[in-house]
């Protein structure tokens, strides 16, 4: 059977990836439900994909280098039955980017759909969000333990400003890709109500991570998309103006997002110093420095940092023993070693670097043209694997799913040619 022919027909997978955003605020298990299906397509139709030689891409080789060393890892940990599994199934991730590579390469109508798709998800969110934050339970009726904490649809799971915050560069190169290549009828006052609503809903989430990702993502966009620039700088106003008012208008926003700040990072009268983001993120940090130090070459292996901090002898503190460093770069550094370390910083260079030299010469050449979707990922992934602030488990199930949902975009914004005008 034509598997190819047969799923592009009926459109089952365009609708599955799709439907990923809203999947991803269900919880972990549809995510990655789907992630193993557009996977298993990608193995079923391997034949149709040599034919784009997707072989011959830089990603495939460092993929396929870094799951390599993963494994390794894990099978060389002292904890390595548990650090196998996770892995191993690493694997569908990658085979996840490829399929939905060539979905959106055989059907670019995919980047309209979803770029409409996340303008309702929005939408729904921000109404949401605001309903919840007057009345204490959202649309359905879920609520939340913390007063001064909005999580709409996702319930108990405090990730509402982290989903919109993390996936923010990348809904805006889809607006802007479907605005030029489909001629999306969406105008500026429409560009701001995604900034200012995106922003809302990471202040009313009070994650200070979230907010502080966002805006890092705003002044990127401004420095690098020379096209919406003054498009930015009024959001940005607008954005700054809207915040201020709800966070010193709030009791509780402002006790959240400024007060506890200031305790936590040891800036108050009664601190003995400062300390790196909070105690309980410092002892992770040493912790997981310790874990670098008694194995440097491939580290403990994914997932083994709560394995490593239980131990009796790697007591340090009641705080510092979690599932994970909360931070991408002692994350890795601590679970792969230096090789895998060597593969964090060789991609994030490559996207730091290129957002430098975009944002010089967007400034110093009238006619320089760059594509500004493609600008906006090299955005995503710089705030997504930024080392300077918290972040949930790099190898949980959730977390991966946004990481890879728009690599397979990004792989085809590479190859595609904008229509002549």
């Amino acid at each position: 059977m034509n598997y190819l022919s047969y799923f592009l027909g009926k459109n089952i997978l365009v609708y599955i990836y799709i439907l990923l955003p809203v999947a991803l605020i269900t919880g972990p298990f549809l995510p990655d439900l789907f992630v193993v299906i557009i996977s298993l397509y990608f193995i079923l139709n391997i034949n149709h994909f040599k034919k784009d030689q997707i072989f011959s891409k830089k990603f495939y080789w460092v993929f396929v280098l870094f799951y390599l060393t993963i494994c390794i890892s894990s099978l060389i940990s002292e904890y390595n039955l548990y650090s196998l599994k996770p892995s191993v199934t690493y694997l569908r991730f990658g085979l996840f980017a490829m399929g939905t590579y060539f979905l959106i390469s055989k059907n670019q109508n995919i980047i309209l759909k979803l770029s409409k798709f996340f303008l309702i998800i929005l939408l729904i969110l921000f109404v949401d969000s605001i309903f919840q934050f007057f009345f204490g339970y959202n649309l359905i009726g879920l609520t939340h333990d913390h007063n001064y904490r909005v999580t709409s649809f996702f319930g108990k799971d405090e990730i509402l400003g982290s989903y919109v915050a993390r996936l923010f560069p990348f809904i805006i190169s889809l607006l802007i890709f479907s605005k030029e290549e489909f001629n999306l009828k969406i105008n500026s006052i429409s560009f701001v109500f995604v900034f200012l609503s995106a922003s809302l809903i990471a202040v009313l989430s009070a994650e200070r991570t979230s907010l502080v990702l966002l805006i890092l993502s705003i002044i990127l966009i401004f420095f690098t998309c020379k096209k919406i620039r003054k498009l930015i700088f009024y959001s940005f106003v607008i954005v700054l103006i809207s915040l201020s008012a709800i966070i010193f208008s709030s009791e509780k926003v402002k006790k959240r997002m400024i007060d506890q700040t200031i305790n936590q990072l040891g800036l108050n009268s009664d601190s003995e110093r400062i300390v790196v983001f909070s105690k309980t993120y410092e002892g992770h940090y040493t912790l997981a420095l310790k874990m670098l130090k008694q194995r440097p070459i491939l580290g403990y292996g994914p997932k083994t940092f709560r394995k490593f901090c239980s131990e009796p002898e790697n007591y340090l503190n009641d705080l510092a023993c979690t599932t994970h460093p909360h931070n991408v770069l002692m994350q890795i550094s601590a679970e792969t070693g230096l090789i895998g370390l060597m593969f964090y910083l060789f991609i994030y260079s490559f996207i730091s670097i290129n957002l430098i030299k975009i944002a010089f010469k967007s400034f110093l050449y009238k006619d320089y043209y760059q594509k500004d979707y493609l600008t906006l990922m090299y955005i995503f992934y710089f705030i997504n694997l930024f080392p300077f602030a918290p972040s949930g488990n790099f190898f949980n199930n959730w977390l991966s799913t946004i990481y890879y949902l728009p690599l397979g975009y990004m792989l085809f914004l590479f190859n595609y040619k904008p229509k002549i005008r």
